[in-house]
């Protein structure tokens, strides 16, 4: 079966995919509410969310019973306290969370 060639860049130059995590990297540092997922008070919010619904809702809707380790906002919050920190919130797996929830967002879908 034929491959891809391989993709020749001159040094110190980088592919799309480095591109955009460089981007996404400098706009999650210049977000200050970015760091209120690492605190104890969001560790805590986010286990009780799991606990209350331990299964992926998306996988579930579908009929697939996949464990959930990520509390997603439902309604994106973009820094407001009260949506970050009250919800609503869903529990998700990681490749709804990280593939089709930011389709949706990003009005891909």
């Amino acid at each position: 079966m034929p491959s891809k060639p391989p993709v020749h860049r001159p040094p110190g130059t980088t592919g799309n995919r480095q591109q955009q995590r460089r981007l996404y990297d400098q706009a999650r540092d210049t977000q200050p509410w970015r760091r209120w997922y690492k605190t104890a008070r969001w560790q805590a919010t986010r286990e009780a969310q799991l606990i209350a619904e331990p299964l992926c809702r998306k996988c579930k809707n579908k009929g697939i019973l996949t464990p959930a380790t990520v509390c997603d906002h439902v309604e994106r919050h973009n820094g407001n306290p009260a949506l970050f920190w009250f919800g609503p919130f869903q529990s998700l797996c990681p490749p709804c969370h990280s593939s089709d929830k930011q389709r949706e967002e990003n009005g891909d879908l």
